[in-house]
């Protein structure tokens, strides 16, 4: 679908940072998420989500140079539990800096988009785990 807006125009580079600084607070502060965040220098997360959301929401401002969602996001545990809490408190934040419709409609559909790129689902993690030398030890 092709957008005649963007991200930093509809919303402005300063309210998106502020934005992004809330959402990363959030995320780091959170009882069932939190762990996953807080061995990360929060700036550098932001900065990357920064650059992510304005290549890929609306017409593209930015490149993101940054490594994969699948890459990034491989050697974590990540289940399906964990990944809707981050959508609820995306979703929450847009809505708390009242974040048009359309755009935060955007950015929650790319948001969704990447559920089976970060989601471990219990077979996936099986296989990783089994194909680990450590886990073949632990077996025996």
């Amino acid at each position: 679908m092709t957008t005649s807006w963007t991200l930093e125009g509809e919303l402005g580079e300063a309210a998106l940072s502020a934005l992004l600084t809330d959402f990363y607070d959030r995320l780091f502060a959170d009882i069932m998420i939190g762990f996953f965040f807080a061995p990360h220098d929060k700036q550098r997360l932001i900065e990357h989500q920064y650059d992510y959301v304005c290549a890929h929401v609306g017409q593209k401002t930015r490149a993101y140079t940054g490594r994969s969602m699948r890459k990034a996001h491989a050697h974590l545990p990540i289940l399906v539990g964990h990944f809707d809490r981050r959508h609820q408190l995306l979703r929450d934040v847009l809505a708390d800096h009242a974040v048009p419709t359309h755009v935060m409609e955007a950015w929650l559909e790319l948001d969704a988009s990447l559920r089976d790129f970060i989601v471990r689902t219990g077979d996936k993690e099986r296989a990783r785990r089994s194909s680990e030398p450590s886990a073949a030890a632990e077996e025996s």
